[in-house]
């Protein structure tokens, strides 16, 4: 019995970048066919992982991992890792926690992609908004290509861990974990210690293994560490510092030269891990918490505290000298005092790293442990070789992906990637699928610290949302004209037709999309005008009857164009006013004399529109009487008429008249 090795990857998870695996020369034996204990958390959705073989690169032999209890992650399903065969010997593929397709849950879609950039995390670039508040680091995403997620502050949830977004390296490609809601380690479940077997017992026909001894939840604060590359913890005496230069760091801080440093710094020296982001912050207030973790790893570096034994019997003889007992077994007689490890009234709780499954429920009450029959255990027994099944599969698919394409190379961030990513289906066993479903309303998770980014079409709708949104702010100019045609015109004309004339003239290319612009426009600049009227040459052919301005006779009547543009619509079908159209009048403006223009019989046709009398006021307060300027374009379609009063002009303009709106071009070009 072990009390140092690896954590079973399916109770934690790390937020290290996932490098190779060591590949081992020895073959790893067949899996151990395992019992549950008789004794389970309370929840629907706890569930018996299976142990697998781990690497023991110390005594260079198989260890085994052993199962344990869990309660899943809400919403995740747990796809176990395997060993692969590969040149030279075996290596290790993890395993990790999907999120279930919800359409078809038991054929879950895992997408495969190229091998991720170098991470740009350097920390947080502003302060936390809150004292609550802790720092999730940003990650690679995949988008056709790899762009990056920058971090964020999320505020801190009790009994919550956010496990930040990672990948998993396959044979296949690397799998993107987004980030999700974990319990605490008292609440996962029970983690039991891992064992070595003898051969003998290895080949021992019909051998069932059952844990009986858990892993210390309160020890594990002390003694629980990260190496680099890999993707789950270790608990133990990984303190000397032969293992530092593997990789081997405290997950409360850091170590250089055998010095240790509680928590992360920032920039070059900023580190991450999801427990202690939680842990610390949860222990914001409890300075003696914080003490005591920096004291204790502090000292066992340093070697001034004593490290934790490697097995149960070192640890027995390690308690015998604090207590100054003499039992074989001496933990047996440990008890938990206030979540304290205590042989003899004597607290041993940082060197018991291990201790009896019947002390489980006292270490951890969170998890309310409690006895279950027989039964239940061979049914639990029974999923997990579902499970175990399911892990063959995996590696039956990959192995396959494998053989039929060569491994993705590294992604180029700014560049689409060559290397297209694959997408593979697993066949998952329904009643394991079904534990996946979180139906304790007290086991909801909070809301994910990222929102959900755009996947695929269906998450695309946003944007097109938006699209038509923007589209109807600028479809109101072409909507105003078709309303302004009917009787409602004068009303909205003159809102927007008394405006956009003053300012047009101003603005002669801006004036049809700017219409409000118009209020202050110079009478004495009606050829810009004539520059957004040839947009609509029905509003020319009305203008041409403004000579109702005496004022402006030149360029007073392309002035009156967007007011007439809603009627001329109205006189369109009578051709006199395109011929009538004395637009000659731009040309020689001069000769057309405005009060010829206003008397002309033509007026009682607009009588309808009387409000058309008073253009001449209309130009001077074009805002206020938006109506008078109705009648002015309206009055210019049969005013044309009359206007051959003019003998010069109107041949010209008759010549010329059907081509009303290239006339007024024309002035324009002059």
């Amino acid at each position: 019995m072990l009390a140092k090795g690896p954590v079973h990857e399916a109770f934690a998870t790390t937020a290290e970048a996932p490098a190779a695996a060591a590949v081992v020369t020895k073959q790893p034996p067949e899996p151990i066919e395992e019992l549950p204990p008789d004794q389970k958390p309370e929840g629907e959705n706890v569930q018996w992982i299976p142990g697998y073989w781990g690497w023991d690169e110390d005594n260079e032999q198989f260890l085994w991992v052993s199962g344990f209890w869990r309660d899943p992650p809400p919403g995740r399903l747990w796809v176990p890792g395997s060993w692969r065969e590969v040149r030279g010997g075996w290596q290790w593929v993890a395993g990790f926690w999907q999120e279930p397709n919800r359409e078809q849950p038991t054929q879950p879609e895992i997408e495969y992609l190229p091998e991720p950039p170098v991470s740009l995390e350097a920390g947080p670039s502003v302060a936390a908004p809150t004292a609550t508040s802790f720092y999730v680091p940003g990650s690679w995403v995949w988008r056709n290509k790899y762009v990056w997620r920058p971090g964020v502050w999320i505020e801190y949830r009790p009994n919550w861990v956010w496990v930040p977004a990672h990948f998993c390296r396959t044979p296949v490609g690397f799998v993107f974990v987004d980030g999700y809601w974990d319990y605490t380690l008292a609440q996962r479940g029970v983690l039991y210690a891992p064992v070595t077997f003898p051969r003998a017992v290895l080949t021992r026909r019909g051998f069932v293994y059952t844990p009986v001894y858990v892993v210390s939840e309160p020890a594990l604060v002390g003694a629980l560490f990260v190496r680099r590359g890999h993707t789950h913890y270790y608990f133990g005496d990984y303190f000397e510092p032969r293992y530092v230069t593997r990789g081997y760091n405290p997950w409360a801080g850091r170590v250089v030269n055998t010095t240790f440093t509680i928590g992360f710094g920032a920039g070059r020296n900023w580190g991450y891990d999801p427990l202690w982001a939680h842990y610390a912050a949860a222990n914001r207030n409890n300075r003696a918490w914080n003490t005591r973790v920096n004291d204790l790893y502090t000292g066992r570096y340093t070697g001034n505290v004593a490290r934790p034994p490697v097995s149960l019997t070192q640890q027995n003889t390690v308690i015998n000298q604090i207590t100054q007992t003499n039992v074989t077994n001496v933990t047996n007689n440990v008890t938990v005092v206030n979540n304290n490890v205590t042989v003899n009234k004597q607290n041993v709780t940082d060197v018991a790293m291990v201790a009896p499954a019947r002390l489980a429920r006292d270490l951890q009450p969170e998890a309310r442990i409690r006895p279950i029959s027989a039964e239940v255990r061979k049914t639990e027994a029974q999923a997990a070789r579902l499970t175990r099944d399911f892990a063959v599969q995996r590696t039956k698919v990959e192995t396959a992906a494998v053989a039929k394409q060569p491994t993705p190379k590294v992604a180029d961030p700014k560049a689409p990637s060559t290397v297209q990513p694959r997408t593979l289906k697993l066949d998952v066993p329904k009643e394991v699928v079904a534990r996946t479903q979180t139906r304790d309303e007290k086991k909801v998770p909070p809301p994910p610290a990222f929102k959900a980014e755009p996947k695929g079409n269906p998450k695309l709708d946003p944007t097109p949302k938006l699209n038509p949104k923007v589209e109807p702010k600028t479809d109101p100019n072409p909507k105003v004209e078709p309303k302004t045609n009917p009787k409602i015109d004068p009303k909205m004309e003159p809102k927007v037709e008394p405006k956009p004339e003053p300012k047009i003239e101003p603005k002669p290319k801006t004036d049809p999309k700017a219409e409000p612009k118009p209020k202050t426009a110079p009478k004495a600049e009606p050829k810009p005008k004539a520059d957004p009227s040839p947009k609509g040459e029905p509003k020319p052919k009305e203008q041409l009857p403004d000579p109702k301005s005496k004022v402006e006779p030149k360029k007073g009547e392309p002035v009156p164009n967007p007011k007439a543009d809603p009627k001329p619509k109205e006189p369109v079908p009578l051709p006199t006013p395109k011929t009538e159209p004395p637009k000659v009048e731009p040309k020689t403006p001069v000769p057309p004399l405005p009060p010829k223009v206003d008397p002309k019989p033509k007026d009682p046709t607009p009588q309808p529109k009387p409000k058309g009398e008073p253009p001449k006021v209309e130009p001077k307060t074009p805002a206020p009487q938006p109506p008078k300027v109705d009648p002015k374009p309206k009055d210019p379609a049969p005013i044309p008429a009359p206007q051959p009063k003019t003998p010069a002009p109107p041949p010209k303009a008759e010549s010329k008249g059907p081509p009303s709106p290239p006339p007024k071009g024309e002035p324009k070009k002059d």
